[in-house]
C-alpha cells in the first residue's frame, strides 16, 4: 500500500507570524487533495510536532498521526513538507517534496520533487501511481 506522509505545516493555511495556538488551520484545498488521495486507497498519515498540530479536518483524513517519519516506510511512501531542512534519503522507499517553496540552488539538502502546494503534489502522486515506469524503459 502506497503512503502519504504530510507535515502540518504543509497543509495549513499561512498563519502570518508566530501563534500561541498549537493547532493549525487546514487550508481547503489541501484538504480535498488529501481526501482525495484517501479515498483513492493511499494511506494518508500525518506528521505533527510540538508546535503544529492538525485541526479537526485534517486529523479526520489521516489514518493516523504521527511525530516523526519512520526510519523505513513499509512499502512506497511519499512526504510532503514545507520545510526544506526535512528533505532527507531516509529510505529509497520514500520520495520527498517540498511544498511551495523552490529548493535553494546549492542546497545540501534536496528533495526529490517540487510541488507548488498539496494539491499539485497530490496529481503528480496519482499520475505516478497510475503510470509507473516500465521496467528496462530506456535501455535496448
Amino acid at each position: 500500500m502506497t503512503e502519504v506522509y504530510v507535515d502540518v505545516a504543509a497543509a495549513s493555511m499561512e498563519q502570518g507570524g508566530a501563534s500561541s495556538r498549537l493547532i493549525r488551520a487546514s487550508e481547503p484545498e489541501a484538504l480535498r487533495a488529501l481526501r482525495y488521495l484517501a479515498d483513492s486507497g493511499i494511506r494518508v498519515v500525518v506528521v505533527a510536532s510540538e508546535d503544529a498540530q492538525p485541526d479537526r479536518d485534517l486529523e479526520s483524513i489521516a489514518a493516523e498521526v504521527v511525530r516523526a517519519l519512520p526510519s523505513r516506510p513499509r512499502g512506497p511512501a511519499w512526504y510532503l513538507t514545507s520545510d526544506i531542512d526535512r528533505c532527507r534519503g531516509s529510505s529509497a522507499r520514500l520520495r520527498t517534496v517540498l511544498i511551495g517553496a523552490q529548493q535553494p540552488s546549492g542546497s545540501v539538502r534536496r528533495c526529490d520533487a517540487v510541488a507548488r502546494d498539496v494539491q499539485a503534489a497530490a496529481m503528480e502522486i496519482l499520475a505516478q501511481l497510475a503510470m509507473p515506469p516500465r521496467a528496462g524503459a530506456g535501455t535496448g
